[in-house]
């Protein structure tokens, strides 16, 4: 009956009293931004034949219950059922649909054969992403969290909830020179987790000719996808598929255009960004950021609130290294108290001012225009 309750959830699209009609896109509900013309990205994900998307149409086809056709009341009787049968962990429906209506801007890309073509990210330029490529969307996240999650500390779901939002709004496919995909990677996270090529001159011994050599370097945090590789959990099966050539060759790096559709294409693409994305907030927080903490402030270890927006700000464009320099400049020791940290931080940290900024506009998008310090910071957003 578990899975009939996730097919429900696949059904609506939980925005107050909005049944999601065929024809609707989930980022313009009401018909107010005139989205439709552009439907690249639903039609790449009707081609993609990836094993993500493999394990997601596989997920939407197994039931005993009674068929999808099934009547349903409202979202509001639909979203109390899921509420008592999905487990915690979950970013829900509703919020990343509230995410997906922003105006987010920047370029976005489709892709054929590997190929990228470019088209405006704008106003009535927005890709529709109709039903099931919204189920598509929320399904391959909480797969991901699910399965990136080490068992023994769990990623927060409201602190990727409130990077994506801030990055690009769910809007998987867009790409440009200071990020590319779901999460918005650059070369240097993806370097650090899955290694680089290097090229030197040696002497060849024989024919004491010069001659170029290729060494394979893994990176820092290469046990991301070790640990990836060796998970058990089926989760994680169309992850390691889609990465298992990646423990000994890097992929095509982000930072060039050519090598886009590797990291923002329906299907693969979300796939390989999801698991950078979440490798590196893992790699970042407890190599980072608990150890920087562990130094100076070992008692503020244990408020996952205030490891959350330091990892926030190491997730950002000023890195590790600029939340590390917070640590310090801000003096962190055993008697700060949380409540101040994180509002220091947050004073500090441009990234991390933006991102409660984009929370704003999810929670305007979700009739909430007041939302309370919880709102912000994603509680409402996670299924218990």
């Amino acid at each position: 009956m578990r899975t009939y309750v996730l097919i429900l959830l696949s059904l609506v699209l939980l925005k107050a009293n909005h049944s999601f009609a065929a024809n609707t896109c989930a980022n313009d509900p009401q018909g107010t931004r005139g989205l439709g013309k552009n439907q690249s990205i639903n039609n790449a994900l009707k081609t993609a034949n990836d094993p993500l998307t493999k394990a997601f149409l596989a997920s939407i086809g197994k039931t005993d219950c009674p068929p999808p056709s099934t009547p349903i009341k409202t979202a509001n009787d639909i979203n109390k059922v899921v509420r008592s049968a999905l487990p915690s962990g979950r970013i829900k429906a509703e919020c990343i649909q509230a995410s997906m209506q922003r105006e987010v801007g920047n370029l976005g890309y489709s892709c054929k054969k590997g190929q990228p073509t470019a088209f405006e990210n704008f106003k009535e330029s927005v890709p529709c992403i109709d039903q099931k490529t919204f189920n598509f969307v929320q399904y391959s996240v909480n797969q991901a969290l699910k399965c990136m999650s080490p068992a023994e500390d769990p990623i927060d779901p409201r602190v990727i909830l409130r990077k994506i939002n801030n990055e690009t709004g769910f809007n998987f496919y867009i790409g440009y020179s200071g990020g590319v995909g779901i999460g918005q990677l650059t070369s240097d996270p993806v370097n650090e987790i899955a290694g680089w090529w290097s090229t030197s001159k040696v002497r060849d011994p024989k024919s004491k000719r010069v001659i170029k050599q290729n060494k394979y370097t893994p990176g820092n945090a290469h046990s991301i996808l070790e640990t990836l590789a060796a998970n058990p959990n089926p989760a994680c099966a169309p992850f390691k598929k889609i990465i298992e050539k990646e423990l000994t060759t890097p992929p095509p790096s982000p930072g060039s255009k050519k090598n886009y559709c590797s990291w923002l294409s329906v299907g693969e693409g979300l796939g390989r960004s999801l698991v950078y994305g979440l490798g590196y907030y893992v790699y970042a927080r407890d190599h980072f950021i608990k150890e920087a903490l562990a130094d100076r402030a070992p008692a503020l270890l244990k408020y996952n609130d205030v490891v959350n927006t330091l990892t926030l700000v190491a997730y950002g464009p000023g890195g590790p290294a600029q939340a590390k320099s917070l640590i310090r400049t801000l003096r962190l020791n055993n008697r700060s108290k949380p409540f101040e940290v994180i509002k220091q931080v947050t004073q500090k940290s441009d990234y991390v001012s933006q991102t409660n900024d984009k929370m704003k506009e999810l929670m305007t998008n979700m009739n909430k225009t007041s939302p309370t310090p919880e709102d912000l910071r994603g509680d409402t957003c996670v299924a218990p």
